[in-house]
């Protein structure tokens, strides 16, 4: 781990060096100026936001050109200048001086942990988006609690993922047969539930959601009266539903992977000829796009 050292009370700077080399094994560099800085490459920068003489202009240049690193400032004093600018550039936070180094390590560890799960948190966002990228459905318009109903989980994930999205909320999955009125309290969370038919308390649990946003995963028709269930459709290939004729699968694949391949590979796969490939699109009335 490299640390970028930006300050011109050189004991203070070779102080800090030192204890950043020994408490977290850091390769550290000390500039004495903005400019020198502007030409270092580090994962984290500790900034004197007042050495003496230097150019405010120099300073936010330095921040804006190193804000997806670790930034923490150290000043004399807080003003608009010193903190509240460089903060909205990018800078993540700062410490008055005279500071404790002890408490300069503790910030550094929070903000690499902090970074790390949020790199973490956009590769799993990622890897969805990507999972779910060829699930076609339709996304109804929400009526919380939205109960849907699909044979094929992965159609109600994708929708709860939309919904999410749109709502900018993180997902909760929660096991209805272990949850209770207190799982559903956190108001900037969406809800993504299953078992709902195996549930004793339905009542008091659906009381509890009132206010949420919440999604129920249902794999069989659900009769209770004043409960409107959505049921999902998709124009997804899938192996995961009933049984089809094998027609009603050439069909499907025909659909679902004409865009993808062209006639010569997708007849050879099916085993057919692109003459019989071009006779079952009239047969089943598929136009290719």
């Amino acid at each position: 781990m490299r640390i970028i050292i930006v300050e011109d009370e050189y004991y203070l700077a070779q102080s800090i060096q030192n204890r950043l080399s020994d408490k977290l094994g850091a390769r550290c560099e000390i500039y004495r100026s903005y400019r020198e800085a502007l030409e270092s490459d580090g994962e984290i920068f500790i900034i004197n936001t007042t050495i003496s003489g230097a150019s405010t202009g120099l300073l936010e240049e330095l921040i804006e050109m190193k804000k997806d690193s670790i930034i923490l400032l150290l000043t004399s004093y807080v003003s608009h200048q010193t903190v509240t600018k460089p903060i909205e550039l990018g800078a993540d936070d700062y410490m008055l001086k005279p500071i404790s180094v002890e408490e300069l390590i503790r910030k550094i560890r929070h903000f690499l942990h902090y970074y790390q799960l949020k790199r973490r948190l956009k590769e799993m966002q990622e890897f969805l988006n990507f999972a779910l990228r060829e699930v076609e459905v339709d996304v109804p318009e929400p009526n919380y609690p939205l109960f849907l109903l699909s044979n094929v989980r992965l159609l109600a994930e994708k929708v709860a993922v939309e919904l999410a999205s749109r709502e900018n909320k993180t997902i909760k999955l929660v096991d209805l047969t272990k949850a209770n009125k207190r799982s559903f309290w956190e108001k900037e969370v969406f809800y993504f539930c299953t078992n709902f038919d195996k549930v004793k308390e339905e009542q008091e649990l659906l009381r509890a959601m009132r206010g949420r946003s919440v999604v129920i995963h249902l794999t069989q028709r659900l009769e209770r009266e004043g409960v409107e269930v959505v049921e999902l459709k998709s124009n997804t290939f899938s192996l995961d539903e009933e049984i089809l004729p094998i027609e009603e699968y050439v069909k499907r694949v025909i659909l679902y992977y004409q865009s993808r391949y062209p006639d010569t590979v997708l007849s050879k796969k099916l085993g057919i000829s692109r003459k019989s490939l071009w006779e079952k699109r009239k047969k089943y009335g598929i136009s290719k796009k």
